[in-house]
């Protein structure tokens, strides 16, 4: 089959990314170290699902967020970053014959020269009898417990998805997200005394009147999906960070343009310049919106369309200890053999 290789795939949607002059503005000199250090991890028989992080306003710099999919067992990472991944990724291989839904994978953090060990990221969805042994896989046995607890004590509507962890940390808290249900997702922004009341309930205490009011105004403007995040310590307390993902649910470039220069894009966007989590830089950053497909030649003879995707996806916002943090924005760079001849 005459496809690109992942590697390869990518190096084309970083160009993308980075061309017309935002390579140094978005990402900084961390730009070189992706594509150096993230080839290793894209791995198994279709490209991964990779999210492209850089923040609105500072220091530029690019992490970047690598989804597997499908795996067959003996698959190895060829990457000191990876840390010991082999028993890790050979279960995962196994579950995902089973259950399709759930995902694993790896956070690059390369804003220093010397990059730390990957974290990793594992969503279980609603799957929670894998979250014990994936933790055990890993060798973090006791981070079950954290997730599964703070799961039972959160209400409805915000059920936990997913959680990332630094392994060998021990003191380092797990990173544990869901995704709002849209009942919530009005409640909150009609009344932040609603939200309070959520967070009084779970345990979370950092929070304040302007946070609160913060939160319930980017909730308002959403165009889409918002999911949560809150850190967990090893003794079960919630950290001071809470965090939403407002999603963007676009498709198209032409969509990209149209809401980030009048729709409900331009809306969050705006809401965070002002707050001052953002400066005018996402405006740069959408121009990198990208979709495209190219011929290539099956392996019976057909010819099949391969597709390019660079597309703006979500935008966090974080608060730590009730004061917003510099806003990032995530794109999804994607790969992928389309379904139907080339015509």
């Amino acid at each position: 089959m005459n496809i690109p290789p992942h590697d390869i795939a990518f190096q084309v949607l970083l160009l993308q990314a980075a061309d017309s002059g935002r390579d140094s503005v978005l990402f900084g000199q961390s730009l070189q170290r992706v594509r150096e250090a993230a080839p290793s991890f894209l791995i198994g028989e279709s490209f991964p699902s990779v999210y492209l992080e850089h923040p609105l306003i500072g220091k530029p710099f690019l992490d970047v967020t690598m989804l597997l999919e499908q795996l067959e067992p003996g698959m190895r990472i060829q990457s000191e970053a990876a840390g010991e991944h082999g028993a890790m990724l050979d279960w995962y291989a196994d579950a995902r014959r089973v259950h399709e839904d759930v995902s694993c994978g790896f956070e690059l953090d390369t804003k220093e020269e010397t990059l730390p060990q990957a974290a990793v990221h594992f969503q279980p969805r609603r799957h929670l009898e894998l979250v014990g042994p994936f933790c055990e896989v890993i060798g973090e046995p006791q981070r079950a417990k954290l997730y599964l607890d703070l799961n039972e004590r959160m209400p409805d509507g915000w059920p936990l998805s997913f959680f990332g962890l630094f392994r060998g940390r021990a003191a380092s808290p797990l990173r544990v997200c869901g995704y709002l249900s849209d009942a919530e997702k009005e409640a909150c922004a009609n009344d932040s005394a609603h939200l309070s009341a959520v967070f009084d309930e779970i345990g979370f205490s950092a929070y304040n009147l302007r946070m609160l009011s913060q939160v319930s105004a980017l909730m308002a403007a959403a165009p889409g999906c918002v999911d949560f995040q809150f850190d967990v310590y090893p003794d079960g307390r919630l950290g001071n960070i809470f965090a939403i993902d407002v999603q963007f649910g676009i498709e198209q470039p032409d969509c990209v343009r149209e809401t980030f220069r009048s729709g409900a894009g331009a809306s969050v966007m705006g809401l965070l310049e002002e707050w001052g989590a953002a400066d005018g830089r996402w405006k740069l950053a959408v121009e990198s919106a990208f979709a495209r497909a190219i011929p290539v030649e099956l392996d019976d003879g057909e010819v099949g369309r391969y597709a390019f995707t660079l597309m703006p996806q979500w935008n966090k916002a974080r608060w730590n200890d009730g004061a917003l943090q510099p806003s990032k924005l995530y794109h999804l760079a994607h790969a992928a053999l389309l379904e139907g001849s080339f015509e």
